[in-house]
């Protein structure tokens, strides 16, 4: 999980900060408080910001594609490469790791949804914990169906705007509207950040 920059940058931080306490004749336990803190910022920071914040897909992509020993993150790179080997194995690792059905029903949904068949993992989508994922599954399950309208008053109740632009543009896209759908389309890749502009 940690790169090698972060572990040189760790190195010469543990250093001077040892260096200076020991100059300025600092406590020993306010030297270790603020090693910790440093170091824990230094390793938290870019995975907060790779996986929430940035908007840059090329590395996003770079850092996910180093850390793909972890079985999330090899889902979720396989899931953005549409890649069904890696997202099977993955899923095979989670469902594996993760005993409790209500944390694997995201990753079974997701796949899902990649594919199209939402009406196969229905029972999943109501396992989902967060409910402004669990409505948008539903509402794409709606849209599968062939329920538009139904989909159409779900979207405008989705708190996350990037869900709203993505469901419209999946209506649009199965009503035959291409062009109003890619509008919709760039609208929600604009308003995603991290891990799920990556995904977009």
């Amino acid at each position: 999980m940690i790169s090698k920059k972060q572990y040189i940058f760790i190195i010469i931080l543990a250093i001077t900060l040892g260096v200076l306490t020991a100059i300025r004749q600092i406590n020993f336990w306010m030297t270790a408080i603020l090693i910790f803190l440093s170091v824990t910022l230094i390793v938290y920071i870019p995975y907060v910001w790779y996986m929430y914040f940035s908007k840059d897909t090329e590395k996003i992509e770079a850092y996910l594609k180093q850390r793909t020993k972890q079985p999330i993150i090899h889902f979720y790179c396989g899931l953005a490469d549409s890649d069904e080997r890696e997202v099977d194995e993955a899923l095979h690792l989670l469902k594996k790791k993760y005993k409790s059905p209500n944390i694997t029903a995201i990753f079974t949904v997701a796949y899902a949804a990649l594919e199209n068949r939402l009406s196969a993992v229905r029972d999943d989508i109501l396992l989902i914990k967060d409910p402004s994922v669990r409505q948008y599954y539903e509402a794409l399950l709606q849209v599968e169906e062939g329920h538009y309208e139904e989909a159409e008053e779900m979207s405008s109740t989705l708190t996350k705007p990037w869900m709203g632009e993505s469901l419209k543009a999946e209506l649009l896209h199965k009503k035959g509207l291409f062009e109003q759908a890619a509008v919709h389309e760039t609208k929600a890749i604009e308003l995603t950040k991290g891990m799920q502009r990556y995904l977009s």
